[in-house]
């Protein structure tokens, strides 16, 4: 019979070990949880309501509650658009950015698919 190089008790204790980091995978790959419980940033999803691409800044205005304006800078990360030129007013997106005091820096914007007939 042929031993493993590891006791059994090792391989079940890395095999449990996996499994409890499973959960924070997005978190590792860079993805960013749908909910606004984070201290570090803040989701929201809804329609565009201004752009100011001469200021690389964008209010969204959820369903519920005030718009929120955020900017853009070179670090932030766009999905499914470009630039902040190629977004439009009454565009929906989520969006995830970074609370500040005077400013809301943008992490991550996704454009959503239009859907339509």
């Amino acid at each position: 019979m042929k031993k493993f190089p590891c006791s059994p008790t090792f391989l079940v204790v890395l095999l449990l070990g996996a499994l409890w980091l499973l959960p924070a995978a997005p978190l590792f790959g860079g993805e960013y949880a749908e909910d606004g419980s984070n201290p570090e940033y803040v989701y929201v999803k809804g329609m565009v309501h201004s752009l100011a691409p001469a200021d690389h800044s964008l209010t969204v205005r959820p369903r519920k509650g005030p718009g929120i304006t955020m900017f853009i800078n070179p670090e932030t990360e766009l999905v499914g658009v470009k630039s902040l030129e190629n977004l439009q007013v009454k565009q929906v997106i989520k969006a995830w950015y970074k609370p500040g005091e005077k400013v809301n820096d943008a992490l991550k914007i996704v454009r959503l698919p239009d859907l339509g007939c």
